[in-house]
């Protein structure tokens, strides 16, 4: 099947309204710690040594059009008084011990060029929240081991307790933790709304791609200002 029919795939079944009440819906900003956020940090080095000039692109739009855009829904959120969490990937062991394997592949990676791991401590600059975007007082920050926001933290328990029943995603990188975390929340049966425009990765096919497969299967892709207009009260019944 080429690309042009799938395309036509996910366009149809994206013209299925989408409901979305403001009231059991949460923002869920996947590892937009400085770690993926600035160029500083051992992840970009590592990558940068290894290619230099791969992370141009990706910084490029992370601060310049995704970190902005998580801003933007951020207020939105909060002026509503309705919740936004955040995860980050870190290693609570510190010396990488509790991570998933294919994330020890990187820490393997970083001490072949760095000579270090590159995976932060919860307790260190790197995992912290971009200060672009940093939580508030009583947003939920989860630390997590592998690529799904979901697997050995709290946040599917959380969200039910809250009664959440949809999930708006944005975050990094697009197609690894924020793809992850979005199919997993659709296999937990929450309606998933992925935020094209806040999100980022290493090139923009891999970006685009993960998008359509989201799109295809699992859930909504929508810009920014499409996500404000779908939560924006006369919008909410029908919107698509």
């Amino acid at each position: 099947m080429s690309g042009d029919k799938v395309q036509q795939i996910i366009a149809a079944k994206d013209q299925a309204p989408l409901a979305c009440d403001l009231g059991h819906t949460a923002l869920l900003v996947i590892d937009a710690q400085r770690d993926f956020a600035r160029s500083q940090y051992a992840f970009a080095q590592a990558l940068e040594k290894v290619v230099p000039g791969v992370t141009d692109d990706y910084f490029a739009r992370a601060q310049q059009v995704a970190l902005p855009n998580i801003a933007r829904l951020q207020r939105f959120f909060r002026e509503r008084k309705r919740p936004v969490f955040y995860t980050a990937t870190g290693t609570s062991t510190g010396d990488g011990s509790d991570l998933a394997g294919w994330l020890r592949g990187f820490d393997a990676l970083g001490q072949m060029v760095l000579g270090r791991n590159v995976w932060p401590r919860p307790d260190e600059e790197a995992w912290e929240i971009d200060d672009s975007v940093r939580p508030e007082p009583g947003e939920m920050v989860v630390n997590k081991i592998g690529a799904s926001a979901f697997v050995a933290t709290p946040l599917d328990q959380t969200f039910r307790a809250l009664g959440i029943q949809n999930l708006v995603v944005c975050g990094f990188s697009t197609d690894v933790c924020v793809s992850s975390s979005a199919r997993h929340a659709a296999d937990c049966g929450y309606q998933v709304i992925v935020v094209e425009d806040a999100c980022a990765t290493l090139s923009e096919e891999m970006h685009r791609v993960s998008l359509d497969a989201i799109a295809l299967a699992f859930g909504r892709v929508r810009s920014t200002q499409q996500v404000l207009q779908l939560l924006t009260p006369q919008r909410t019944a029908t919107a698509r």
